[in-house]
């Protein structure tokens, strides 16, 4: 049971890092659409959107990787923890 909590921790801590980094990825994309726009660059702008978009369906999708291995680690954890005590509490 340790090493599938281990396993359930590293994946919610590397979801974690893909969210972030890809959070930073679309702040720096929204930068350079601004900036194309005070460039009234519209060639790039029209690359641009799409991009954006599915960066942000990308991120909903990380999200919801993030939330089930939460959901995976916190029941991995309550586990453990119902079955020591049951162990434990169980007269023999």
């Amino acid at each position: 049971m340790a090493d599938s909590t281990t396993t359930a921790k590293q994946l919610v801590d590397l979801a974690r890092k893909r969210i972030e980094d890809q959070q930073v990825r679309i702040a720096r994309q929204r930068e350079l659409m601004a900036q194309y726009e005070r460039d009234d660059d519209v060639a790039r702008l029209s690359v641009a959107r799409p991009i954006l978009e599915r960066m942000q369906r990308t991120l909903a999708q990380m999200t919801a990787a993030h939330v089930a291995a939460e959901e995976r680690l916190s029941k991995l954890t309550v586990d453990e923890a119902s079955v020591e005590k049951v162990v434990r509490d169980t007269p023999m």
